[in-house]
């Protein structure tokens, strides 16, 4: 059994028949606003155990905090549908580059952090895991998540999805000490396969047991040639064949959602 363990395949309702089809893989739905919790939701009813669901508000959304457009009240439809539905928080995170199509200006950054720090609490809260967006924030992503370990509000197990720093970033920082405990590391062609090399290095630097993947994708259609692109990638970096790869990366993801009955 494959798992991809973060796409965006709600947002594709035209390749959902290939879903059925894909036998072996399960995907971990991502939402990234509350208007797309219900289509997650929709997945997960429809393919049962197929679909791990994740329920979260992407930074590119904090506005919508602010402006009203996600209610106030966002935190209790999530902490209920992760009870009703099970999955794990996601997608959030840090975003210092992203900018707002409308306004053409960069999200708030001060706001992210406040939401961050809400997503990691509530992850605590349920005992389930969460998926992370970070994008050349990685020092704040530390501070916050620092933070948390010694406030001991972080989830059993955090995800630095299509992980886009350095190799130096993830040995000083990340997978190292208590932190490092908690940590999983995923990689996606999407992402990963622009740089090559620079990403066979942070392969390398992540515990063979912490390594995920992931097709990042909308398209359920294109999910399993992604996955296969990316478990190449890893298997070149590790020195690993196909089918060890294969063996390990489930493992891998089994142990990621295994904590809140996720297997």
């Amino acid at each position: 059994m494959l798992y991809d363990v973060h796409c965006h395949i709600q947002e594709t309702p035209a390749s959902y028949g290939v879903i059925k089809s894909q036998d072996n893989i399960r995907y971990c739905v991502q939402a990234t606003n509350y208007v797309d919790w219900k289509d997650v939701v929709e997945l997960k009813r429809r393919f049962g155990d197929k679909v791990i669901p994740a329920f979260g508000i992407h930074p590119w959304f904090v506005e919508k905090i602010e402006s009203g457009d996600i209610p106030p009240y966002w935190k209790d439809d999530l902490r209920r549908l992760i009870k009703e539905h099970g999955g794990i928080v996601g997608e959030c995170g840090l975003d210092k580059v992203a900018r707002n199509r409308e306004s053409n200006q960069v999200y708030p950054f001060e706001p992210q952090i406040g939401l961050l720090k809400e997503h990691l609490r509530l992850a605590c809260e349920l005992n389930v895991p969460v998926s992370l967006h970070c994008v050349r924030a990685f020092g704040a992503l530390a501070d916050v998540l620092r933070d948390g370990q010694e406030r001991k509000t972080l989830p059993p197990h955090i995800m630095l999805h299509s992980y886009s720093g350095s190799a130096d970033m993830l040995r000083q920082m990340f997978c190292r000490g208590e932190l490092g405990g908690r940590i999983y590391v995923s990689f996606s062609q999407f992402v990963n396969g622009r740089n090559v090399e620079k990403s066979k290095q942070c392969i390398q630097a992540v515990p063979e047991d912490r390594i995920l993947v992931e097709s990042d994708l909308h398209d359920a259609a294109a999910a399993s040639e992604a996955l296969d692109s990316v478990i190449g990638l890893v298997s070149q970096a590790r020195g690993w064949s196909a089918d060890e790869a294969r063996e390990r990366l489930a493992d891998n993801s089994r142990r990621f959602f295994l904590r809140h009955g996720q297997s």
